[in-house]
């Protein structure tokens, strides 16, 4: 078990180190084609970071809540747990959304408040974790969490595919009028929603979080299938097999069903959940099978304080754009600008020098978790 949860935080810390790769450039004018999001439609290796995640987040509830059973934690105790979680997790990105919330920099607090996004990553894996959780508490059976699992699949395809509402949904997975739009501009309002090329549209929004608890229950089952007394080379076939049949399913289906993250279409979730099992049995086979662990520290710096470095991060970038410094030419200029362009751009030029920014960004909060993890200071909530 000790060396399938280093596998584990291995898969995890990849994934969030590429996570702060990608959303720290230097410029988002100059960033390489497979380190940004697909526009719409489509997939790129940006767009496997998220579900990746939360594909971890189940596996982590099938280790933890075993764990926790073993100790003979209560099913009332596990669900006031799982609650104050979700709640902290959705607090957390709330906090994120807001800040600085009007201390100086930008707005009044009434007025940030007014104009705080409700929806994000953060939040999201706070829904799919407690949707996931509460289920698997309620329901003991396999058949049962299945069918749970699939009814959430059929929930967000009946909205998006019946025409609810006169002129939107009807089957359309377009930005303008897709039904998961819809639903947020009902509920939430313009002025507290993303916007994506100009559109209000949140790609975290509340019926497309039903796919992505359904790639967080695929991540339980995951869990749940490594924790049976089996055999390293059977695990690993196992979840070789599951992880190309999947994959092959999310291909075929993207051929009715466009793949989409921000949608998070029902063909996304499944070949993104296939190849994070792919992913995760390559850990599992470097780590257990090959005895690979040396070389796996780093991404297991990441992999223990995820929570640390995604908010921290967060308020370390936003905090470049609003500190404000005087540029080469009088003009005042944001810390991270006069940073891009004053140090980056001259050692590798425009583009290098953006992904040389964001991977010292990385490599910054290696420094600082490494620390932390030497110091044995692991953050949870």
């Amino acid at each position: 078990m000790k060396q399938r949860l280093l596998a584990l935080d291995a898969f995890r810390g990849l994934t969030v180190a590429l996570m702060i790769l990608v959303n720290n450039p230097g410029s988002w004018a100059h960033i390489y084609p497979p380190l940004r999001h697909a526009a719409w439609h489509g997939l790129t290796p940006t767009d496997l970071v998220f579900p990746f995640f939360l594909f971890i987040v189940g596996v982590a509830i099938s280790l933890g809540f075993a764990n926790r059973q073993t100790a003979g934690v209560s099913q009332s105790e596990l669900v006031r747990k799982i609650v104050w979680r979700s709640v902290v997790i959705f607090s957390l990105g709330l906090f994120l959304n807001g800040f600085p919330f009007g201390l100086g920099f930008l707005k009044t607090f009434p007025e940030a408040l007014d104009q705080l996004r409700i929806w994000g990553v953060l939040q999201r894996i706070a829904v799919c974790y407690l949707m996931v959780g509460v289920t698997v508490v309620f329901i003991t059976s396999l058949r049962g969490r299945l069918l749970a699992m699939v009814s959430w699949l059929l929930f967000y395809e009946l909205m998006m595919r019946h025409s609810l509402v006169a002129g939107w949904g009807d089957g359309s997975f377009a930005l303008e009028d897709n039904f998961v739009r819809l639903l947020d501009l009902k509920t939430l309002g313009e002025a507290h929603l993303f916007q994506v090329r100009g559109v209000v549209f949140d790609p975290e929004g509340l019926l497309s979080s039903w796919p992505a608890a359904a790639t967080t229950m695929l991540g339980f089952f995951t869990g749940e299938f490594l924790r049976r007394p089996l055999g390293l080379s059977v695990r690993l076939s196992g979840l070789a097999t599951a992880g190309i049949l999947l994959t092959g399913t999310g291909l075929n289906l993207a051929l009715v069903e466009p793949l989409n993250k921000q949608l998070w279409t029902t063909s996304y979730m499944a070949l993104t959940g296939g190849l994070a099992m792919l992913v995760l049995a390559l850990c599992i086979w470097l780590i257990d099978s090959r005895g690979w662990q040396r070389g796996v520290g780093p991404a297991v710096v990441f992999g223990r304080n995820p929570l640390v470095v995604f908010v921290g991060s967060g308020l370390v970038a936003r905090l470049l754009y609003l500190v404000k410094v005087p540029g080469k030419d009088g003009t005042v200029v944001s810390l991270k600008a006069m940073l891009y362009h004053d140090l980056f751009v001259p050692m590798a030029g425009p583009l290098n020098g953006s992904l040389l920014f964001a991977l010292t960004f990385v490599g910054l909060w290696w420094a600082v978790l490494w620390w932390m993890d030497r110091q044995g200071v692991h953050i949870k909530v």
